[in-house]
């Protein structure tokens, strides 16, 4: 029997703090801090493929983003059979826990070949998380004093005042489709790219802890906050600077005026000297969506399941109704917090997206 060649989707989660970002690098740069595409290749390598394709992330989240959802496509096949999802999923963590890197699969699943885990999505979601000092200081090592462990390179914290009112007009008029050259950071690339983009949704929230704050007292003197923010597709370093700015507009070095005047006059050399660029430990890629159908296999898979790599003969099958079985989670969580119009719906499961 011919080898048998598989599209396989990965939902995954990771802590950036010590990851060098998303994309791979050299060899040399890879023995010293990894990448999170290096890593998820050394790990299907360990599964000795007849052919790897090359691993194809939805969003390159730069070094120190986190992500609670990311995705990435690849390209396996093996003689006389494939591989059962739940199996590479197995596999890979088991991997990815003996090299002590903060990555863990969620799930694997396998998707048509037309689909591409950048392309097929319809939009990202990003949360920036922020929090204010009981007072006011211009040193960073004053300011850290008040971090509580939990949030170590997981939160920016920004001194007094942050004016949630100032900040909401501004939201209003970032979202939409504008040309946002102006609050994307120049990277190597050999063409140009379009700057127009379209973000459907930016709010500034109430944030939470990430640890309960009865057992670090810290959190009683932080005032959280949550920027989270949608759309199709970013650029690089967009929503790092998008928070930089909403920041100089909350503590009053900037106006809505200069704001406007950015998106009037696209060019990265027009991002206002008050806005700084927000470190990457306060960004999350919460999710990638996908449409459903871009999700469904067609009949070739049914007629090719007893040719499934398990690890085990007990190993459970992955149902034929993917996109069903892909989004249960993101259900659940969208009827636990139907009564929250602000919360964001988690799968559980840059082109396009390129860091952010």
């Amino acid at each position: 029997m011919p080898c048998i060649m598989r599209r396989y989707l990965f939902y995954m989660g990771y802590c950036g703090t010590r990851l060098r970002g998303v994309q791979k690098q050299c060899e040399a740069q890879e023995e010293t801090v990894s990448s999170v595409a290096g890593c998820l290749e050394k790990g299907l390598e360990r599964l000795k493929p007849d052919y790897l394709g090359r691993v194809t992330f939805s969003s390159r989240t730069d070094k120190g983003v986190h992500a609670v959802c990311n995705t990435a496509h690849v390209d396996l096949s093996i003689q006389n059979g494939y591989y059962e999802p739940a199996y590479i999923t197995h596999r890979l963590n088991s991997f990815l826990i003996r090299s002590d890197a903060d990555i863990r699969i969620h799930k694997t699943v396998i998707v048509p070949p037309e689909f591409h885990a950048r392309h097929s999505a319809t939009h990202r979601s990003y949360v920036y998380r922020l929090a204010v000092i009981p007072h006011q200081t211009s040193y960073e090592a004053e300011r850290e004093r008040f971090l509580p462990a939990a949030e170590f390179k997981k939160l920016y914290l920004i001194s007094p005042p942050f004016d949630v009112e100032r900040v909401l007009p501004v939201c209003q008029l970032l979202e939409g489709t504008h040309d946002f050259a102006t609050f994307a950071a120049v990277a190597k690339r050999s063409s140009p790219v379009p700057t127009t983009r379209s973000i459907s949704r930016l709010s500034v929230t109430p944030g939470r802890p990430l640890l309960d704050p009865k057992y670090d007292p810290l959190y009683e003197r932080l005032q959280l906050w949550d920027v989270t923010v949608s759309a199709s597709s970013f650029l690089y370093k967009q929503v790092r600077k998008i928070v930089g700015v909403l920041v100089g507009v909350g503590q009053g070095r900037l106006d809505i005026s200069d704001v406007q005047y950015m998106l009037d006059h696209p060019a990265a050399s027009n991002y206002h000297k008050h806005a700084t660029l927000a470190p990457a430990g306060g960004l999350f890629l919460l999710n990638v969506h996908y449409p459903p159908e871009s999700l469904v296999v067609g009949a070739e898979y049914e007629s090719t399941k007893n040719n499934l790599v398990s690890e085990s003969s007990s190993e459970p099958e992955i149902s034929s109704n993917l996109t069903d079985d892909s989004l249960n989670l993101e259900n659940n969580f969208n009827s636990k917090n139907s009564s929250n119009p602000d919360s964001l719906s988690l799968c559980p499961d840059h082109s396009k997206d390129s860091e952010t």
